[in-house]
């Protein structure tokens, strides 16, 4: 399709930058190979940002005062919901599964008076281990899965897991 100058009218070379006759500059050809790669570039943005999102989804999950982020394709184990109360502690737990990990989530805490959480998740055994931002303990139990606990101010936090790589879907929130 042949192009003309908008100033002068006479017709322009194919890749023209310049009117030859008058001297006016004109825009270059929009070829369709430069809408093609514009398509291909935000095709591949359009593809690779909803791959991070579709893989970054997350949810918030509550037990007793502590919040953890798990990714979103965990469901919450029905069954699995306890909460314990006595004039001295208050225990709670909680369990999620997915189609490759488990994972259980207690909190537990003396209600007004305190505890030394450190100290308890120290008896408790383990290796000193630094996981999920804190300091604790790493318990291994035969071929059943792991446990950290660590303390969390006045709480003593366990995430136990049937699979050591299942720490990885864990996050640790903080208390509200």
């Amino acid at each position: 399709m042949t192009r003309f100058c908008p100033n002068c009218g006479e017709p322009l070379k194919e890749d023209a930058l310049f009117c030859a006759n008058c001297g006016e500059q004109v825009s270059p050809k929009k070829s369709f190979r430069n809408y093609l790669i514009l398509a291909a570039i935000v095709v591949i943005l359009v593809v690779g940002v909803s791959a991070i999102f579709l893989t970054n989804q997350t949810q918030t999950v509550t037990v007793d005062n502590v919040q953890f982020k798990i990714p979103s394709d965990y469901e919450k184990e029905p069954l699995r919901t306890d909460v314990n109360f006595d004039k001295n502690v208050k225990s709670s737990s909680m369990g999620w599964s997915n189609d490759k990990h488990y994972i259980e989530i207690g909190v537990s805490r003396t209600p007004g008076e305190g505890v030394n959480s450190e100290k308890v998740a120290a008896g408790l055994g383990g290796t000193p281990t630094k996981m999920l931002g804190y300091s604790g303990y790493l318990l291994e139990f035969e071929n059943e899965g792991y446990a950290f606990i660590f303390g969390l101010r006045d709480e003593v936090v366990m995430v136990y897991v049937n699979d050591y790589d299942a720490f990885g879907d864990v996050g640790v929130v903080g208390q509200i």
